[in-house]
């Protein structure tokens, strides 16, 4: 059997010859070659985070399916996998996926997070300076607050905090701090999503009483997560609101700056004693956030 390609007005059109008689057929096209040492899951799935951050937004499965090659079932297998692990987050409205901030984790390169990071190292260096407790950078991520930079405390007893570590937004200072100043109506539709689960006796799990607490966070300026996420545990944050812009919608909290350590030595009093020092560090960073911008443009 033989086969023949021909371009008839710039379609390529493929025949077999069988038995003197000529048959048209698909023609396939050959898939590119991998070296025999790749592993095929993990290049697909580097193919499909690859076409996830290409896009620069969401993208539907099908779209995903079409750009790297893969069949949808594979890419759907892949993206729960991805999903789970939080490198990749799905908008519950559409239905489409986008790159999540745990990506910001891997690599500072062309990174989302990467200026936003690099900007806040010294701000949380001088936080940790001048309080001894451990500063954290702290960024809203769909229904979860994820740490994305953190600087230690130099006492023996204290906190660690994984860069990359995700916790719920209820429970937690910096979680609060985000909420709160969030527009009105992405906060109610993200209170709406959220499973109030209780990790200790003093977790809010009453969305009435978190919808007021937040209310208080905004009036203060200042968040407290007062034993809810780990008993022995204290944190207070606030918010870090940058100009309109690529990263921020208008009045959007781009991250939060938090400072968290054992409760026994972070009373609350010493937790409103700290708030306006977290907020000098949050203006600052707003302020060298806004610069990069304007000198970027």
């Amino acid at each position: 059997m033989s086969t023949y390609r021909v371009s008839l007005r710039g379609t390529r059109v493929c025949f077999h010859e069988v038995d003197g008689g000529f048959h048209s057929v698909k023609e396939t096209t050959a898939p590119t070659k991998r070296s025999r040492r790749s592993v095929q899951s993990v290049d697909r799935a580097l193919d499909l985070l690859e076409a996830l951050v290409a896009a620069e937004g969401e993208v539907a499965i099908t779209a995903l399916a079409t750009r790297t090659g893969l069949h949808v079932s594979t890419v759907h297998r892949l993206l729960a996998t991805l999903l789970r692990r939080g490198y990749v987050r799905q908008n519950p409205e559409t239905s489409r996926y986008y790159a999540g901030a745990k990506l910001a984790t891997l690599s500072e390169g062309r990174s989302r997070f990467g200026e936003l990071r690099l900007r806040a190292r010294p701000l949380l260096r001088s936080l940790t300076e001048a309080t001894r407790e451990t500063a954290n950078l702290v960024v809203l991520d769909d229904l979860q607050a994820v740490y994305i930079e953190t600087m230690p405390s130099p006492q023996v007893v204290r906190l660690f905090t994984a860069v990359g570590n995700r916790t719920p937004l209820h429970a937690t200072g910096a979680g609060k701090a985000l909420l709160a100043n969030l527009p009105a109506g992405r906060r109610d539709a993200l209170l709406e999503r959220l499973d109030l689960r209780g990790y200790t006796a003093r977790t809010i799990v009453d969305r009435a009483v978190l919808r007021r607490t937040l209310d208080e966070v905004r009036e203060r300026g200042y968040a407290l997560d007062d034993e809810e996420y780990d008993e022995g545990v204290r944190c207070v944050a606030v918010a870090v609101v940058a100009a309109p812009g690529r990263e921020s919608a208008a009045g959007a909290p781009v991250a939060a700056l938090s400072i968290s350590a054992p409760a026994s030595r972070l009373t609350r009093q010493r937790c409103a004693e700290l708030a306006p020092t977290l907020r000098r560090a949050a203006a600052d960073l707003a302020e060298a956030l806004r610069d990069q911008t304007g000198a970027a443009s």
